[in-house]
């Protein structure tokens, strides 16, 4: 027979003996102790001493005392045994001085000798009695069958022993002093016995399913209520009650503190009132009224002025079939809610400005485009500001944000009300008008903007001048669609940009034909290189005093193969807004040291560096690689950088400069005097050589300050040990003049032109003729 078990531990095991299953079952090791008192306590329960002295005064009273002295002196000497070892039992017990098991082991001791002394007792009065007390020994010893099975039924093995040893006596006694004649009795007595079998195992099951089980419940339930207080005392989240008509029932102190009220003040209150009149209120009501479970129902309170979100999970508690209330958690969701919130934000908005971003202006711009008829009343404005790279790396980027936000605060001064304005990223801005009369009226508006944003900015006590570049365009005239207009207006400002800054640009269709033009002039750019299309051209420094070539500066130019020379103020910039300035800076300067590795030792070679290359992190790399494969000395090596690209990035430049310095390369100021801060660069950096700009030798022989600035130059250069090249030279009276005020190269069309490499000639110790 197999009895299953419920689930989560063994009672029962398999077993080839139908009844002997019953009697075996999963305790746990850590509850042996526990379950060996259940079974002792059993056992303690009846009054076995007193069962022991009644049924010793019915035995002799049947038997007779005088009837056999010797069968009365035996049969009080094991009942004196018996009541002995219970006794001692039960002194050791309350002393304890053995664990339950043991105490266990002692009472089944007490429980066989009870058996054994029981069964020769009664086997013995059997014998002895006289005829007419037999009916009465019979009787007693089946009802003490009964009672020492029951007894002993948390023993079942033994119960049902001490129960067989009586019905042993019986029957032997009984058919000894009968014969035959008391079978039937004696089968009688032995079906009773199976019976009995049958029942103490049966009873034995239920007295020890029944322990377990509630033990185990109860630790559940014991388990559960200290998670429960546990969740409810410390937890991020608190039970509730309600009754069916929504009033709260027993609310906990951490539930009050969600409130912020007292217990007693919550006891009986309405849910539905305690949350206020929110439609969410409304949508939970009705999810009551349904009466079906529902879990993470947000709904927002306000505690102490404060707006909190609680997120509810309920059950109904039916009684009889009908909802009597409801139970469940609430958890307060409120930093989630902000968090949520505030991503929400920043997907749409810009963390910065608090303008709307680029993914919100462009959701906008389209539903314009959808509901309002195309006939021109929307406009863009697309708004870059000027110089701000300048003062971001200048002043560093916690005052460029500065200037944002300033700039941003009067753009939403100048503009209507119903205008959007969004920041794209960077400095660029784009204003959307809707609802215009006229194109017009958004070129109006793109004149305030111009003027706000024209003022000089003061920010931590430093002026800082800012302007802005604006393309304006509008639809349906500049585009059918929002990406249209906003392209169209994009292309206007870079016409802006493109006129010289500070201005207004209403976009035009050749503008769009222009910017194909440049994307297609970058895309052969790129390409360049490897076709062979660029080439280096060579104008000579002329050593004033000596009236030979010093060295020679190299100049790009690029041959292009269908559209022929392109001059390089169109396509350098181009390389330095793509970053191709790059690849084309490191072709420079390989190619100018290979050629000038064929040139004599005393000339040098001068190459102009862009600020995209000084921050590329393998410009050293790249110049020592040139000098080791060319041969040339370092010293025969000048880079020629600008003042702007100090003012962009001074440090990292600063350092890139000196290791390369450290090389022995020599290093050229450009454009000298046209900057913001000449002179602390060159307190700043100690350059080897200043050029003097076009814009002071041009007008040399006609302008005395131009006079002035160009000998204050070669003055300060001479102090600081620098060498001075002009630039520009054209006629001999500006040559005259630099070799006057001691000026050491110079270099312009008086001199010669940029020429190639192949047309270059060297004749060593003689001097060139000057073309007058």
């Amino acid at each position: 027979m197999v009895v299953s078990s419920p689930p989560g531990h063994k009672l029962i095991v398999e077993t080839p003996l139908s009844l002997l299953a019953l009697t075996r079952h999963h305790v746990e090791a850590h509850e042996e102790n526990w379950f060996a008192r259940c079974r002792a306590d059993y056992l303690r329960a009846f009054p076995l001493s007193l069962l022991e002295t009644v049924r010793l005064a019915l035995l002799l009273l049947l038997v007779g005392p005088r009837t056999n002295p010797v069968f009365t002196l035996l049969t009080m000497l094991g009942w004196c045994a018996v009541m002995a070892m219970q006794r001692s039992v039960r002194h050791k017990e309350a002393r304890r001085e053995f664990d339950e098991k043991r105490a266990l082991k002692y009472r089944v001791s007490v429980i066989r000798l009870r058996a054994a002394w029981w069964a020769c007792a009664l086997l013995a009065a059997l014998l002895i009695a006289p005829e007419a007390s037999m009916d009465g020994l019979i009787a007693l010893g089946v009802a003490m069958m009964v009672i020492d099975g029951i007894s002993a039924m948390s023993v079942p093995h033994l119960g049902l022993a001490a129960s067989a040893s009586g019905a042993a006596a019986v029957s032997v006694g009984l058919l000894s002093r009968t014969g035959w004649d008391g079978a039937a009795v004696a089968v009688t007595v032995w079906v009773m016995t199976c019976f009995m079998h049958w029942s103490l195992y049966n009873l034995y099951y239920m007295f020890a399913t029944r322990r377990i089980r509630t033990r185990r419940l109860s630790q559940s339930n014991e388990t559960i209520q200290l998670l429960l207080n546990q969740y409810d005392d410390e937890g991020s989240d608190w039970l509730y009650e309600i009754g069916s008509k929504f009033q709260i029932w027993h609310p906990s102190q951490r539930f009050a503190d969600a409130c912020g009220r007292k217990p007693e003040e919550l006891e009986g209150l309405s849910l539905i009132e305690l949350l206020g009149d929110v439609p969410e209120a409304a949508d939970l009501r009705a999810l009551f009224d349904e009466g079906r479970a529902f879990r993470n129902v947000v709904v927002p309170i306000r505690v102490d002025g404060v707006e909190h979100w609680w997120s509810l999970n309920g059950r109904p508690i039916l009684r009889e079939g009908q909802t009597i209330g409801w139970r469940g958690f609430i958890a307060d969701i409120t930093v989630a809610k902000r968090a949520e919130a505030k991503v929400a934000f920043m997907a749409h908005y810009d963390v910065l400005t608090q303008l709307p971003n680029r993914t919100l202006f462009n959701a906008t711009l389209d539903r314009a485009f959808h509901r309002t008829a195309l006939d021109g009343s929307i406009g863009l404005l697309y708004v870059d500001l000027d110089h701000f790279k300048a003062i971001n790396d200048g002043h560093g980027h916690a005052v460029g944000d500065k200037v944002l936000v300033e700039i941003s605060r009067r753009l939403e001064e100048v503009v209507r009300p119903r205008d959007m304005i969004a920041r794209l990223g960077g400095d660029e801005f784009v204003i959307l008008m809707t609802d215009l009369d006229s194109p017009a009226a958004g070129l109006a508006i793109a004149e305030r903007v111009l003027g706000a944003v024209g003022n000089a900015i003061e920010i931590d006590g430093q002026i800082m001048p800012i302007g802005a570049s604006i393309g304006a365009a509008f639809a349906p005239t500049d585009g059918q669609t929002g990406d249209e207009l906003l392209r169209a207006a994009d292309l206007a400002m870079y016409n802006a940009k493109s006129r010289g800054r500070r201005g207004i640009s209403v976009f035009d269709p050749d503008m769009q034909v222009q910017m194909q033009e440049r994307r297609a002039l970058e895309l052969d750019l790129r390409a360049a290189i490897v076709r062979g299309e660029l080439e280096l051209h060579y104008q000579p420094l002329l050593d004033i005093n000596r009236g030979v070539t010093a060295g020679y500066e190299a100049l790009l130019r690029w041959n292009h193969a269908t559209r022929g020379t392109v001059s390089p103020d169109v396509f350098i910039p181009i390389a330095e807004e793509t970053g191709v300035i790059v690849e084309i800076g490191e072709w420079v300067i390989r190619t100018a040291l290979a050629e000038a590795a064929g040139w004599p030792e005393d000339l040098t070679v001068a190459v102009n560096m862009s600020p995209a290359q000084m921050k590329d992190g393998n410009l050293l790399s790249v110049v020592v690689s040139a000098l080791a494969q060319s041969g040339v000395t370092p010293n025969r090596l000048e880079l020629e950088i600008t003042e702007n690209l100090l003012m962009q990035e001074s440090e990292e430049v600063l350092a890139t400069l000196h290791k390369i310095r450290a090389l022995g390369v020599k290093i050229a100021l450009d454009d000298f005097g046209t900057g913001y801060s000449s002179l602390n660069y060159l307190r700043s950096f100690p350059f080897d050589k200043i050029k003097i700009d076009r814009c002071f030798v041009s007008e040399l022989a006609e302008r005395e300050d131009c006079q002035a600035i160009v000998r204050s130059v070669i003055s300060l250069a001479n102090e600081l040990k620098m060498t001075t090249t002009a630039e520009g030279v054209e006629f001999g009276e500006q040559l005259e003049k630099l070799r006057k005020d001691g000026c050491d190269q110079a270099q312009g069309f008086l001199y010669s032109r940029a020429v190639p490499a192949g047309e270059l000639e060297f004749k060593p110790g003689q001097k060139r003729a000057v073309n007058e």
